[in-house]
């Protein structure tokens, strides 16, 4: 079994409104990333929200989606996905981790990944792409995380993100390879946003 955390607590100081609640089609950009994991078949599906919780709540009604609220988020993404993984199923053999503002990313680029680590379940599975504006290859989201390496996330440094537990030398990693630019793509500021263009909105 396989549980998805998806980190919304972020304060999203720069964009100035809660990135969850973002349109795109016509939906909010929260919608869009539990919507892929739906499609890619992962029903155990944790959104971690932060301070803004009763507004995205008021916005957004979950279709499954546990929620779990981080009473501290500016402890960072890592205070995060601790509080998601305390609510994921304790069944779970990997945990999905997905970020709220990146709604963009294909249905099956998340099968994709899920794939790739069933093959290799003791490997922490993180995707890859060509980065346009340098032709480098470049890591992204959502990163597959081995229910062996849960720990791992309780006892790296908070400050250290989760960067710690992905370079932590105890772990195994495998870079998948992907053709989706929009794993490395996200929504900081309101000139990200504007790049979408008005017709997707």
């Amino acid at each position: 079994m396989l549980s998805a955390v998806i980190l919304a607590a972020g304060e999203s100081s720069r964009m100035g409104r809660p990135k969850a609640l973002l349109q795109w089609r016509g939906k909010p950009f929260i919608e869009h990333v539990c919507a892929a994991l739906r499609s890619a078949g992962v029903e155990d599906r944790v959104v971690v929200l932060g301070r803004a919780s009763p507004e995205i709540l008021a916005a957004w009604t979950p279709a499954g989606e546990k929620i779990a609220v981080n009473l501290k988020p500016e402890n960072g993404q890592l205070s995060s996905l601790r509080t998601g993984l305390e609510t994921a199923s304790r069944y779970a053999e990997g945990y999905l981790v997905c970020l709220a503002d990146q709604p963009t990313i294909l249905p099956d680029t998340y099968k994709k990944i899920i794939a790739a680590w069933t093959m290799n379940k003791n490997y922490i599975v993180i995707p890859r792409t060509l980065r346009a504006a340098d032709s480098r290859l470049k890591r992204g989201h959502p990163i597959l995380i081995p229910a062996e390496y849960r720990q791992l996330c309780f006892e790296g440094p908070i400050d250290k993100g989760l960067h710690w537990v992905t370079h932590n030398p105890s772990v195994l990693i495998t870079d998948l390879e992907v053709k989706d630019a929009e794993i490395i793509r996200d929504f900081d500021t309101p000139e990200d946003y504007e790049a979408l263009g008005p017709a997707e909105k």
